[in-house]
């Protein structure tokens, strides 16, 4: 079966030295190309909201 080639970034919400929140971000949607301009993400370079997981 195929895979990913870039793995999901992952965001964390920390307090103190615990993890109480998260994100997953797909790679390919925030992706960056210097050269190509439609090889970027689909929100590369936007500002976005991320809603956080508990």
């Amino acid at each position: 079966q195929p895979q990913n080639s870039l793995p999901d970034i992952v965001i964390w919400m920390l307090q103190g030295d615990k993890r109480v929140a998260y994100a997953r971000v797909p790679a390919h949607e925030v992706l960056f190309s210097r050269n190509i301009s439609n090889c970027c993400g689909k929100n590369c370079g936007k500002l976005q909201t991320i809603f956080l997981k508990v």
